[in-house]
Order: C-alpha cells, then structure tokens, then sequence
C-alpha cells in the first residue's frame, strides 16, 4: 500500500508541474528536463543536467510536504545557488555563463522519505 501511496503522490506532484510551465523558455541542451524522484531521509539525491549560455538555467522542486526539501545547483566553478521557497517547494535560478554540466541536489532535511518532482527548463 505504501508504494502505491508513493506513485500515486508522485504521479500527482508530475502532473502539477506540467501544468506550471515556466515562463522562461530556454535553459536546458535538449529541451526540458521533468522526473520524480524520492529522496530517503537525511540523505541526498543528484542529478547532472547540461544548460546553454546566455540562457537563465531555472530548476523547481516540489515535494510530497512530509519533510524539507533543500535545493542547490552547483557550476562547474563551485559557485552554488540554493533555491527559494516554503518547505519542500523550491526554485533555483542560475544565470548561465558558460556552457557545462550543473549539477543538481536535492536534500531531505526530515527523517521520512519525500517524494518529489522536479523540473528544469
């Protein structure tokens, strides 16, 4: 029952985001990244996304509200930017200087696992 409760959350969370286009349109080599995820407790999920130039790299995160969510995108210069938001829904927007790899973590604060849903432009 409980992963069932899990994909159901997750289909959800998926589902609100598409809904919720952001208003940049640009950012991502490829075209626009979406995924649902869990992060278990006190630990942290990664993801390696590639992002142009010249184009505003914008990340959201929304969770399942069990727990905080912490969002961070890092350059390949080790500059760091973390996201705003409430609890476990978050927005990093990073002014993209040069073409590279970001990456991307997504940190549980709580002792519970969080479902969540992220999505780039």
């Amino acid at each position: 029952m409980k992963w069932f409760t899990r994909l159901l959350g997750a289909s959800f969370v998926a589902l609100v985001l598409a809904l919720a286009q952001p208003s940049v349109e640009a950012g991502r080599v490829g075209g626009p990244f979406a995924n649902a995820a869990t992060v278990p407790g006190a630990e942290s999920v990664y993801y390696d996304i590639p992002f142009f130039a010249g184009e505003p790299a914008v990340v959201t995160l929304v969770g399942n509200r069990r727990t905080i969510l912490e969002l961070y995108v890092y350059d390949g210069d080790g500059h760091i930017t973390t996201g705003v938001g409430r609890w476990d829904r978050k927005t990093a927007t990073v002014d993209v200087y040069r073409t590279g790899v970001f990456r991307v973590e997504v940190r549980n604060l709580g002792i519970a696992p969080n479902t969540f849903a992220i999505q780039t432009n």
